[in-house]
């Protein structure tokens, strides 16, 4: 089922690229797979992120998504993790698990607020796309929802399309980031906020699985490459206006600039006041 691995590591924050991350992650959830590409990964990869304790003593935190639906990754929990030629010492490991039914289950919402954390962008007919585009996130969600679901609770062609036409983006907070990827390249990601909603028209059925599929976000992951730490997310599950909270791209006046995947705030997991 889907879960989320927590993982306090000793030391500072490890200058992590991408692929650093991929590595690692794959240690965990495909030890037998390591960072070579394939088409589709069951877990997602969060930023390193300060942990504040002790001054004296650096403490950081790492959060990955698992999607399968048995039981947990083959190599949890690490003793270790390596980021490249980089080690840290796992301090503390926790497990957090929901089953595909438990986030299908409550009352349907509808009105979302996404947090992406790191980077977000989307792959679009050959090309990057580095803006929160509901359409693109519904789509994505689904082709990862019905690839590791039980197949009851998979969502039908004609269901999708229903679900991704009553999706409109209703609001949206941040700004552009880049992310070096070595060897002269880097990604342009959207670092911020952005509020989805259903048209007024939408049944409850279709509500439903809009509230299944943005619980399942958190796991997850939205948009290209997860599992490199980009499209990282955090969820509220609201039916009433929350505040906003500009992350810190859009604080900065201007697109961050060229480096490795940074986190605008600690891991944690969905809330939604439906459960």
């Amino acid at each position: 089922m889907p879960s989320m691995l927590v993982l306090r590591l000793a030391g500072a924050i490890p200058d992590v690229a991408p692929r650093w991350l991929l590595g690692a992650a794959s240690a965990i959830c495909e030890p037998g797979v390591g960072d070579a590409p394939t088409q589709a990964r069951p877990f997602s990869v969060g930023a390193v992120v300060p942990v504040v304790e002790d001054a004296r003593v650096p403490v950081a935190s790492w959060r990955l998504g698992w999607l399968e639906d048995d039981a947990p990754p083959p190599g949890w929990p690490p003793a270790e993790v390596r980021f490249g030629s980089q080690a840290r010492t796992v301090l503390a490991a926790e497990l957090h698990r929901r089953s595909y039914a438990a986030l299908a289950q409550g009352t349907p919402a509808r009105h979302v607020r996404l947090t992406m954390t790191t980077p977000t962008f989307f792959a679009l007919d050959g090309r990057d796309l580095p803006l929160p585009d509901p359409a693109l996130m519904i789509r994505g969600l689904l082709a990862r929802w019905n690839g590791y679901a039980p197949g009851p609770l998979r969502i039908g062609a004609d269901d999708a399309r229903a679900l991704v036409d009553a999706v409109y983006l209703d609001g949206m907070w941040g700004a552009s980031a880049d992310v070096e990827l070595g060897h002269g390249l880097r990604q342009t990601g959207f670092v911020g906020q952005a509020d989805l909603r259903l048209l007024a028209a939408t049944s409850d059925y279709i509500a439903t699985m809009f509230t299944a599929l943005t619980r399942f976000a958190t796991y997850a992951g939205v948009g290209a490459r997860t599992a490199y730490g980009f499209g990282a997310v955090d969820v509220d599950i609201v039916d009433v206006p929350v505040p906003r909270r500009p992350a810190a791209a859009a604080a900065s006046g201007g697109p961050r600039r060229a480096g490795t995947l940074t986190s605008t705030r600690p891991p944690r997991l969905a809330t939604s006041p439906l459960t």
